[in-house]
């Protein structure tokens, strides 16, 4: 679970004082939910298959149904067991089907779409969303799952149901995604992709896309020709010559990412005017997000020189890069080290890295980095609460309390200056002391629910899974036990694949 969905879940249940059962088969009248665990074994011998089931006890207790259907479908998408995916779709389907939250029956569908997708059964997804039929669900939107279908390697029967699935207006435009897709997984469909482009402009973009796929530098030429006859009239971006050059060229250099054409980059990057206005930050974005979820350290070198965006453009990084968390450690660090040429999206990317390390568990590589990378010195210059740098500093610095030694600790903290970071890491230090406190049996009144966020996330970067589990279980709140036991559960199952 990402730490802003954490976050936002942590904040938004309400407080209910009730308990964890030591075991129970439970039959709550809103949820009938049925768990059947020990929980104090369990706290004595913290196992994924009983933290799993803790989580759903106190779903149980949590009046509104989301800490239920937040706790499955966690557990549907990363159990790293397959055959125990299936298991967990099997019981949510059980309990939706008696279950009396608000909306469940509709949700379980796109739910269940996606769980065959992600096992490759795409008939089966399709058919669950209605769109199998002579006439598909209106209501069904199926360009997702057809682009997934595409990036599955499945490139020719995702462009079969483009004309049959797509309303006429998006089709090209799904296409061309499908073409980018293609280039990289599935290069001799690619042809038969392009070739069902119908409009003139689009058409356009799709040779672009090729272009750099191959390398073609004679494209440049066709792209000059272009933007010379841009008209007002027409189809974006060729109703304006410096768009339809810049959006040209961008769209040559995804194609020379998608084939893995470095050297057809190095051609666009030339050809391309600097990304040095507002109107280049998306273009500069979708470049950056693929680069760095590749893990492409070198093709960021390359890109970096020619970000020259205006003070208070920011990229926009954080979206479609998910697979990036799975990227070996020193690819990470290789990503951060090349962000130096990267001007003004340099920090973004960084602290992007250091988060990411440290959902990994990598604390002591992330702390060598922030250090390495001059962010350190960096949080000491800026207002603490307007950066993105403050934002990563607190997620870095629990996982660096967390982890320890306190030697190693106090040596970072001696070179903070930061008003703002140290008042955080004050907060920090007494609430790991709480924490403490806690674990003893010693709770006292209870925290509020930014501080239990604090305290779990130290207890999860300790490596303990013993002091994560009794965290866990002194929380009063059900939905924020629920959430808890989830990370845990989620955490175990990370460093059992790693």
């Amino acid at each position: 679970m990402t730490r802003v969905l954490r976050s936002v879940m942590l904040a938004t249940v309400a407080t209910v004082a009730l308990g964890l059962a030591a075991a129970a088969i439970a039959q709550t009248p809103g949820h009938r939910l049925e768990v059947n665990v020990d929980q104090a074994a369990c706290i004595a011998k913290p196992q994924p298959s009983c933290t799993a089931e803790l989580a759903l006890a106190a779903a149980r207790d949590e009046a509104e149904g989301w800490a239920a259907t937040a706790a499955f479908e966690a557990f549907i998408a990363a159990d790293p067991d397959l055959a125990a995916r299936d298991r967990w779709m099997q019981r949510y389907e059980a309990w939706a089907a008696i279950a009396t939250v608000d909306g469940i029956k509709e949700r379980i569908v796109p739910v269940r779409a996606e769980h065959l997708a992600r096992k490759g059964d795409f008939p089966g997804a399709y058919r669950e969303l209605g769109l199998d039929r002579a006439q598909p669900d209106a209501l069904a939107e199926p360009s997702v799952l057809i682009l997934d279908e595409a990036r599955a390697g499945r490139v020719r029967e995702a462009l079969a149901r483009v004309d049959r699935l797509v309303e006429t207006d998006s089709r090209d435009d799904l296409k061309l995604e499908i073409l980018e897709i293609a280039l990289a997984r599935a290069p001799a469909e690619a042809d038969a992709v392009a070739a069902g482009i119908k409009d003139r402009f689009t058409r356009r973009l799709a040779q672009a896309l090729q272009a750099g796929a191959r390398g073609d530098q004679a494209i440049g030429r066709s792209i000059d020709e272009w933007a010379r006859g841009a008209r007002a009239n027409q189809t974006v971006p060729f109703d304006d010559a410096d768009t339809a050059r810049r959006e040209s060229w961008d769209t040559f250099l995804r194609g020379a990412v998608a084939a893995g054409n470095i050297e057809a980059f190095k051609v666009g990057l030339a050809g391309r005017p600097a990304f040095d206005t507002a109107a280049d930050t998306e273009g500069a974005s979708k470049l950056l997000r693929v680069l760095m979820r590749e893990g492409r350290a070198d093709w960021l070198r390359l890109l970096g020189p020619a970000l020259k965006l205006p003070a208070g453009e920011t990229v926009s990084i954080d979206e479609d890069i998910g697979q990036m968390r799975a990227l070996p450690v020193d690819k990470l660090v290789a990503v951060a080290a090349a962000a130096d040429t990267a001007g003004p999206a340099r920090g973004a990317v960084i602290d992007t890295v250091l988060e990411m390390l440290v959902a990994q568990g990598a604390v002591d590589q992330a702390r060598e980095l922030f250090v390495s990378t001059g962010r350190l010195d960096e949080l000491n210059r800026v207002t603490f609460d307007q950066e993105r740098i403050g934002v990563m500093f607190e997620t870095l610095w629990r996982s660096i309390v967390g982890k320890g030694p306190k030697a190693t600790v106090d040596a970072l903290a001696a070179r903070i200056t930061s008003t703002g970071a140290k008042e955080y890491m004050a907060r920090v230090e007494r609430l790991t002391a709480r924490m403490q406190d806690i674990a003893a049996g010693n709770k006292g009144e209870e925290p509020a629910d930014d501080e239990w966020a604090i305290m779990l996330d130290v207890a999860i970067a300790s490596g303990d899974p013993v002091l994560m589990t009794k965290i866990a279980a002194a929380m009063n709140d059900a939905g924020l036990r629920s959430t808890a036991f989830v990370q845990i559960t989620r955490n175990l199952w990370d460093r059992g694949v790693r």
